[in-house]
């Protein structure tokens, strides 16, 4: 009776609220190796500018390339985007062969590389958002990174963008044009259902709707629907926030003590306080195959 009343009391408080997001984006594009690289990076920028939203971009070495990689990124920072730190090789330190010193170099090497752009900010996100299989691997890491003075570049609200930006390229290359619409549909239906499902398990796991930071990337699928995405977002009473003011919130400010460490900040402390209900991984290919079959899509 106590646990319905206290539930109630959060649907009560949070009824009215307007659920706040922003939007952050990982990797970069490598101009040497995606002819599209430069039409992706301007497309999502100047849609981020038509609606007056300042980001955050987690750029990995590896995924730019060379100097023509690091302008796109550049320009962010130009824009006035933040560019935080997303590693130089962007390894998975859940991995048993991925050590931390070998991990921290490569924090420290892509710190090199960013760290000249306007733009910069001392932010963090783990490559996968896997932050360690064991103490040692976990705890290592996080003291290097507060002792650096890096703040919190973890996500809210995790997603499969990678997953539905396969298959927009997948029928690009074959030509199957009629996919495009349905697959619009199905990646924003993917998406607000994601939001609505991280922003839930924050009021059962915290109490409050928090303001949420959504996980994207710098890839073609963004590039040709992100305006769509964020006009949808706001027909479903959700306010888009820049992301700087997103990280105010005190959210971003907690640690899970919890192994393996990582996924959705939300994610991990709902496993650390004991909710029997979370998928893992968290977010992967096979759950999308009903959404797709939903709209249809081969």
């Amino acid at each position: 009776m106590k646990k319905c009343l206290g539930l109630l009391l959060i649907f009560v408080t949070t009824m009215g609220q307007a659920k706040q997001l922003a939007l952050s984006f990982d990797d970069g594009v490598n101009p040497d190796l995606n002819s599209q690289a430069v039409q992706i990076n301007q497309q999502i920028l100047q849609q981020l500018k038509q609606h007056q939203l300042k980001s955050i971009i987690y750029p990995s070495v590896i995924k730019i390339g060379d100097y023509a990689g690091l302008q796109l990124v550049a320009e962010w920072g130009k824009q006035g985007h933040q560019i935080g730190n997303h590693s130089e090789l962007h390894l998975n330190l859940n991995k048993d062969h991925i050590s931390s010193q070998q991990y921290i170099a490569g924090i420290q090497r892509a710190e090199q590389v960013f760290r000249p752009l306007t733009g910069w900010t001392a932010r963090y996100r783990f490559p996968f958002l896997k932050e360690g299989n064991t103490l040692e691997k976990r705890d290592r890491v996080a003291a290097y990174l507060k002792q650096h003075h890096y703040q919190s570049g973890a996500v809210s609200i995790d997603a499969s963008d990678w997953f539905y930006n396969q298959k927009y390229i997948a029928y690009q290359k074959r030509g199957q044009t009629q996919y495009l619409e349905k697959l619009k549909q199905a990646y924003i239906a993917h998406l607000l259902d994601r939001a609505a499902y991280y922003d839930q398990l924050a009021i059962e796991t915290l109490s409050y709707s928090p303001k949420h930071v959504l996980l994207l990337h710098v890839n073609a699928i963004n590039a040709a629907f992100l305006n769509d995405v964020i006009q949808t977002f706001q027909a479903h009473d959700w306010q888009l926030i820049d992301s700087e003011q997103a990280y105010s919130d005190a959210l971003y400010q907690k640690n899970a003590k919890i192994l393996p460490a990582g996924e959705s900040i939300i994610w991990s402390l709902a496993k650390q306080k004991g909710d029997v209900n979370l998928r893992y991984p968290a977010e992967d290919a096979p759950y999308e195959q009903e959404n797709l079959k939903r709209f249809e899509l081969p």
